[in-house]
C-alpha cells in the first residue's frame, strides 16, 4: 500500500541528505521531531508511478496514477502499455476494484487485499505508507500515541520500535516459560514493528513489520528522496512481503507530485461487467 505537495515545477535530481550523527533522544522528543517534519496534505496526486511486481506465480510491469483525499479515499488507476487495466478505490471501509481486461469487478473489505499480500492491511496503514509517515500497525488504542514504542539508534538511524520486541526476546531466552506465557499473550503482542528515520530530515527510511505468530513479514525501504514543499519525500519504494506460502516483491518509482485540490475520484462500473466474489 501507504505521501506530498505542490507540483514540482522543474526536474531536479534527488537531493542528498546531509550526514548527521544520530544522538540519544527520548521517545517523546523523537516523536515531536518526526511530527514537525512529517509530510501532510489534504489532497495528493502522484501522476507517474512505475511498478515492477513479482511473485512465485507471476511477474508484471505496469504504470499507476494515484489520487488521494486524506482520511477519505484513495483512487489508483492502473495501465500497461498505455492500455487501462483497472481501477481501485480505497475508502476506510471498502475496496472497490474494476478490471477492464476481464470485464469484471468486486467490492470487498480489506480481507482479499490482505490475503493477497499475506499481511493485514487497512485504509489507515495504506494511507500512512503513501504519506511516508509514522504509524502503529497494531490495533491497540495506546498505540495511537505510540505509548508502547521506544526510541533507539541503529545503523546511525533513529528507530521507533514496539516495546513488545524486548519482551518477546526475553521470553525466547527461556523456551519453557516462554511457551506458557505466550499462550496468554494476545496475538497482536507478537506483531513487532520498527520504523527507521533519517537523523537529518526525520524522514521514514524503512518500515519493518514482523508477525511472529504467522511467520509473516513486511519490509519497505524508502529511498531517492527529493525536496517537495520543503519536505523530503521518497522517489522510490521497495516492498517485500514474506510468508511461508508466498514471497512478493514490488519496486516502485514515483514522480509528478501535486497537492492541488482534486475534484473527481471517478470509478464507474459498466452495467455488463460481472461481479466476482473474492471471499
Amino acid at each position: 500500500m501507504a505521501a506530498v505537495l505542490l507540483a514540482v515545477s522543474s526536474c531536479k535530481a534527488p537531493s542528498e541528505l546531509a550526514v548527521v550523527e544520530a544522538r540519544p533522544i527520548s521517545t517523546n522528543k523523537l516523536l515531536k521531531r518526526i511530527e514537525q517534519n512529517a509530510f501532510d496534505y489534504d489532497y495528493l496526486t502522484i501522476k507517474r508511478i512505475n511498478c515492477n511486481f513479482s511473485s512465485s506465480q507471476s511477474k508484471a510491469a505496469f504504470k499507476i496514477n494515484l489520487k488521494a483525499k486524506k482520511d477519505d479515499r484513495i483512487l489508483v488507476s492502473i495501465s500497461k502499455l498505455n492500455i487501462p487495466v483497472g481501477r481501485v478505490l480505497l475508502t476506510p471501509d471498502s475496496v472497490k476494484y474494476v478490471n477492464y481486461i476481464d470485464r469484471n469487478f468486486f467490492i470487498d473489505d480489506y480481507s482479499y487485499l490482505s490475503s493477497f499480500l499475506n499481511i493485514d492491511l487497512d485504509f489507515a496503514t495504506i494511507q500512512s505508507i503513501i504519506s511516508n509517515n509514522a504509524f502503529s500497525y497494531r490495533n491497540d488504542p495506546r498505540d495511537k500515541d505510540f505509548k508502547t514504542f521506544d526510541a533507539l539508534i541503529e545503523d546511525n538511524q533513529y528507530v521507533l520500535q514496539s516495546e513488545k520486541t524486548r519482551k518477546l526476546s526475553k521470553l525466547e531466552e527461556k523456551e519453557n516459560k516462554a511457551e506458557r506465557r505466550l499462550k496468554r499473550l494476545n496475538d497482536q503482542a507478537l506483531i513487532l514493528q520498527k520504523m527507521f528515520f533519517n537523523p537529518a530530515s526525520f524522514a521514514l527510511n524503512r518500515l519493518l513489520i514482523s508477525d511472529k505468530t504467522n511467520d509473516r513479514n513486511m519490509n519497505l525501504v524508502f529511498d531517492d528522496y527529493t525536496k517537495v514543499e520543503n519536505k523530503e519525500y521518497p522517489g522510490t519504494i521497495e516492498m517485500n512481503f514474506h510468508s511461508p506460502e508466498e514471497e512478493i516483491e514490488m519496486k516502485i518509482r514515483m514522480s509528478g507530485f501535486s497537492t492541488e485540490k482534486i475534484t473527481s475520484f471517478s470509478i464507474k462500473i459498466p452495467e455488463k461487467y460481472e461481479e466476482i466474489r473474492v471471499n
